[in-house]
């Protein structure tokens, strides 16, 4: 994630000898070779600097995870957006944004599917994307990295801190994390879907996105 500039520097001593008027002086040779110099010369600029990562295809996957009477279902959104700005070595300076397309939802069960995408869940036709848009991040407990934002969901926008794994790959980077959010505090579910003794409140997001480094 870092860019490394090297700077040359060219650096000689000049050596003279006493000469008469009627000598030529001789050329003066440096002490050290420019190119040698340059090739072991130390970088001048700082080794890290911001840099633009987006997702590109559809690597990588977003999941969650919820009870239903007692057992936990999976699910994801094969269709989602991912544009990050970082500096490691400025993390206050980074931005993060993050569009999924609700819709996309898929749990391998028809008949879920249509529930979850139904007006007394997430109320798909009205409320098409969800959007998580950081504007910093900072070191959290044991000085793991967090993204610090907001989460769109449902209508609802609430504060949201998200734990981000970075990781190189021979790409780019590798974007990966965990959060638990509620529900019910976004208004996902309505009438008898109000009610946590059959879904639970809880639903567990789950991410693992390759970046490429774009320009």
């Amino acid at each position: 994630m870092a860019n490394y500039l090297a700077s040359f520097v060219a650096a000689a001593a000049l050596c003279s000898t006493a000469c008469t008027a009627a000598d030529t002086p001789p050329a003066a040779k440096p002490a050290a070779k420019p190119a040698a110099a340059a090739a072991s010369s130390p970088a001048s600029t700082p080794a890290s600097a911001a840099a633009h990562y987006s997702r590109y295809g559809t690597g990588g996957s977003l999941k969650f995870t919820f009870m239903q009477a007692g057992a936990a279902n999976t699910g994801w959104f094969p269709q989602f957006s991912v544009d990050l700005n970082y500096d490691e070595k400025d993390p206050a300076a980074g931005r993060l944004e993050v569009t999924v397309q609700v819709g996309s939802l898929e749990t391998k069960d028809q008949e879920r599917n249509d529930t979850l995408k139904s007006a007394d869940l997430l109320d798909t036709g009205k409320y098409p994307t969800a959007h998580y848009a950081a504007t910093s991040f900072a070191r959290g407990a044991g000085g793991k990295l967090e993204a610090v934002g907001r989460l769109t969901l449902h209508g609802v926008t609430r504060d949201l801190r998200l734990p981000l794994q970075i990781q190189p790959n021979a790409s780019g980077i590798t974007l990966s994390g965990e959060v638990a959010i509620r529900r019910l505090d976004y208004g996902v579910g309505q009438g008898d879907w109000k009610s946590t003794d059959t879904v639970g409140d809880e639903v567990k997001l789950q991410f693992q996105v390759p970046l490429v480094r774009a320009g």
